[in-house]
Order: structure tokens, then sequence, then C-alpha cells
């Protein structure tokens, strides 16, 4: 399939830390967004710039091959948060993003973040014979 994926396509997205989404090692109570979770977040985000702007059949979706990402200031619980992504490469399916994730106050983390476009029936295929080669 030819996907016609552009240079500097964008999307920006903002959620709201959540409970399940912090470190629970700091201190008692309500923890601070867990780097995790602040990827999950970011990965999602480029995830969703593919999908909503290039890869319309539901047979195709990419997942994340690379992490590059510094998590740079503390967000509590009920805060929220705007994500970025930016594609700043493209190598056949292999996609390079930019991305960042701010508060309120200041940019929370930055980095880089690389996916690649499947073909989700031959990935399910490729991984069941994989689970079948595990369990023999």
């Amino acid at each position: 399939m030819d996907f016609k994926i552009t240079l500097q396509a964008k999307k920006e997205r903002t959620i709201t830390v959540k409970h399940n989404q912090t470190t629970s090692f700091l201190w008692e109570g309500e923890n601070v967004f867990s780097t995790p979770s602040m990827i999950s977040e970011m990965e999602e985000t480029c995830r969703l710039l593919l999908k909503e702007q290039f890869l319309n059949n539901k047979e195709w979706d990419s997942v994340g091959t690379l992490v590059n990402i510094k998590h740079l200031a503390s967000t509590p619980v009920g805060a929220k948060i705007t994500l970025n992504a930016e594609i700043i490469n493209i190598d056949e399916r292999r996609i390079l993003f930019k991305v960042s994730a701010k508060d309120k106050i200041e940019v929370i983390g930055e980095g880089k973040h690389e996916r690649f476009i499947i073909n989700i029936p031959r990935f399910k295929e490729k991984f069941i014979n994989k689970v079948k080669k595990l369990n023999e």
C-alpha cells in the first residue's frame, strides 16, 4: 500500500493526569505523573496522528519501535497535559516524530519517537506463529 505521509504533519491533544498514571513509591497519597505513562501518551499521540491523517484503512496501523524521551518536570494528578507530535522523518514505513508534553507551567517531557506502519492481519499472523513456536 502506498502511503502519502507528509513531513511536518502535526497533532496536539490534551489529557488530564489520572490516579493510575502516577508513581506509587515517593510518598503516600497522590503522586506524580510517571515516566512510562507520559511516554505512553506521547506514543498514542503519534499513533493517532498517523491513523487520523494517513492510515484510513482499518487494516493498517503502527507500532512503536524506538523511544528517546527526557522526563523534565513533575506533574500532579488532575493537571492538564498538552501533548504534541510532529513528523520529522519518513523512511518508507518507518516514521520518526518529535514529541513533547507540557503542563500549564512548563515543558515536562520531550524527545523523539519512532513508529513502524504495519498491516494488522499480517502482523497478527506472524504473532500467532511466534506464540505457537514459543509454546512448543
